[in-house]
């Protein structure tokens, strides 16, 4: 089979973006002279942009649509709308997979002009109206990666590769690099602490990341503690909270923040964007799992373990947990992260 150009769709979160570079270095394995392009979101364009296997990719101006909408500004939000259709349906994609299956996504795909659109034949918001080409996911696919690859399979790509990164700028690494020499880290052993997450009920309990974080530093492994955007005051709070002062991490945008994964021996921390990013960078990953299922959405590594409490009425993909508190996350013990801290460093 030939195609000489594919878009990909996927405009969302930056965990389901990281989980759809699998399938990007397979298209581009299987179609090495394609032209690939991909449709983002601006708050995950940074996964995706200047990634050696794309020759383009297509913000989606959700932001700027939205605040145009906001202030009234409706010819505003048209003229957003109109100027991404047009940079969309510049270079007539021949295929495109909607690896997302929501409305936007498949309006996108619409929009783009191709003529073949895969996308999942699940009903959902309308999705299906705007593909052409139904798949259902293979059985025995419960990870979102194996879902995703479903839809390659009309493309005759069935292989999942391990060869998946996101691309960093040479000038993205320095403000790492001068964090890393100045706190002396080439020396250490490194665990990157995450106690942030989209959904509250997926955040684990500050204090635990305390007591985990003071049982490390015992035993000579450094945390530091990474943040995002509007993130830095509950860093610094459970920085305040640990006896052992563990060092918080400079500010990072996507691609300085894979970097500083990189770098790092582990990862411990909540279902999140940047638990995948650790994913892909190579690193050992402890992932704390509440009310998401680790089947679907886990860490995508041979080097990665599972935190939970193994709470019967998890996982339930629900938002806000019905009883006090958040019942399967305040199951999870200091313990148990410090020895899947251990687990990873030491490779189990």
């Amino acid at each position: 089979m030939t195609i000489s150009s594919v878009l990909i769709v996927k405009l969302g979160a930056v965990g389901d973006c990281v989980h759809t570079l699998y399938a990007l270095r397979a298209l581009r394995l299987a179609f090495p002279k394609a032209k690939i392009g991909w449709v983002v979101e601006g708050k995950s364009a940074g996964v995706v942009k200047g990634h050696p296997d794309l020759d383009e990719v297509i913000v989606f101006p959700r932001k700027e649509i939205s605040a145009a909408l906001k202030a009234g500004k409706i010819g505003d939000a048209i003229g957003a709308y109109r100027r991404f259709v047009k940079d969309l349906r510049g270079v007539k994609y021949e295929t495109a997979v909607d690896f997302q299956n929501l409305f936007k996504s498949g309006f996108a795909a619409r929009a783009s002009g191709a003529r073949q659109r895969i996308g999942f034949r699940r009903l959902r918001e309308a999705n299906f109206l705007f593909t052409n080409r139904w798949i259902k996911p293979y059985p025995g696919a419960r990870h979102a990666i194996e879902k995703y690859f479903s839809l390659l399979r009309p493309l005759g790509i069935d292989k999942i590769p391990d060869d998946v990164h996101i691309h960093v700028p040479d000038e993205k690494k320095e403000a790492v690099d001068l964090f890393w020499r100045e706190n002396n880290l080439h020396k250490k052993r490194v665990v990157a602490v995450n106690p942030e997450a989209s959904w509250p009920n997926k955040k684990l309990g500050a204090d635990k990341y305390a007591r985990a974080i003071d049982e490390l530093a015992a035993q000579s492994i450094q945390s530091v503690i990474i943040w995002g955007p509007k993130e830095e005051q509950s860093a610094q709070s459970l920085r305040g909270a640990c006896r052992a002062k563990p060092l918080l991490a400079p500010p990072t945008d996507i691609k300085e923040l894979y970097y500083l994964l990189s770098r790092c021996d582990a990862y411990l921390g909540n279902d999140s964007g940047p638990m995948h990013m650790a994913a892909a960078a190579g690193i050992g990953v402890a992932g704390v799992f509440g009310p998401s299922d680790p089947d679907r959405v886990g860490p995508w590594t041979e080097r990665g373990i599972v935190v939970s409490s193994e709470a019967l009425c998890s996982p339930c993909w629900k938002r806000k947990c019905p009883m006090p508190g958040v019942y399967c996350m305040d199951k999870i013990t200091s313990t148990q992260l410090v020895k899947a801290v251990h687990d990873v460093l030491e490779g189990a």
